[in-house]
């Protein structure tokens, strides 16, 4: 695989936090990286004049835009006996695969791979490290993170789709899970629904009012269950409802 382009502005959103890396080139592309692989010891390289370096056990989604088109594939490299193989999974659900791409692409391979791309290659290189514990972290580093994890489980989740169900059924993960040191989180997926959203804050402070529930009681019950909506956001919520009815009921 040869590019005789010079390195190209990249932008990397937090990488490896974040697996999304923007790179710009005389096209857009966006990787999402999913396995970043090691360097074996007998590295190969890519051709002249950039001499980039191609890891192992290494997977990454590619899209790459030009005008209103786009394309999304998702490439591999493994070693096989002290050789790179190349391996292209394309079409709906990345069912179609190439082994090796052909060197006349329009698209650069090195570019498909994101071979060129420093941020990966630097954190390849400075493996192992060690980070901070999560009590030891900033608030926005612990989001990032627990952001970071939800983003990578959903692509596996997407990965291995094919694997258990027909490309024709409509699988699609809502939210997960987790906790670190105790610490709850829930992280949700896709665009949220506003409607339903703010029906279930209606419903809510529906029952909170005909149950005679205190805002201190239910500000307890949602400390303790994460997936309950704020307090603050069900007073909002009847506050909103109390203007719409004085509007419609005008009280003189």
């Amino acid at each position: 695989m040869s590019n005789s382009n010079q390195q190209r502005p990249y932008k990397e959103k937090n990488y490896p936090i974040s697996p999304e890396i923007i790179y710009y080139g005389d096209r857009k592309f966006v990787y999402i990286v999913i396995q970043e692989g090691i360097y074996p010891p007998a590295v190969n390289y890519t051709e002249a004049p950039n001499y980039f370096p191609i890891p192992d056990n290494y997977t990454i989604k590619t899209t790459w835009c030009q005008a209103n088109n786009s394309r999304t594939i998702q490439c591999s490299i493994y070693y096989v006996e002290e050789k790179p193989h190349y391996l292209i999974c394309f079409r709906d659900n990345l069912q179609y695969q190439i082994i090796t791409p052909d060197r006349r692409t329009a698209v650069s391979g090195v570019h498909l791979f994101g071979l060129q791309l420093k941020c990966i290659n630097r954190n390849r290189k400075g493996r192992p490290r060690e980070l901070k514990l999560h009590k030891e972290s900033s608030k926005t580093t612990q989001i990032k993170r627990a952001k970071g994890l939800a983003k990578k489980e959903q692509m596996h989740f997407e990965n291995t789709i094919k694997d258990f169900y027909n490309p024709k059924d409509r699988v699609v993960l809502k939210a997960i899970d987790f906790t670190v040191e105790n610490k709850e989180y829930h992280v949700t997926f896709g665009d949220e629904n506003y409607v339903k959203k703010k029906q279930k804050l209606q419903s809510i402070a529906y029952v909170q009012d005909v149950e005679n529930i205190p805002r201190d009681a239910y500000r307890h019950l949602a400390a303790v269950e994460s997936i309950l909506p704020r307090e603050y956001a069900i007073s909002q919520t009847r506050q909103e409802i109390n203007a719409y009815m004085e509007e419609l009921i005008p009280i003189n």
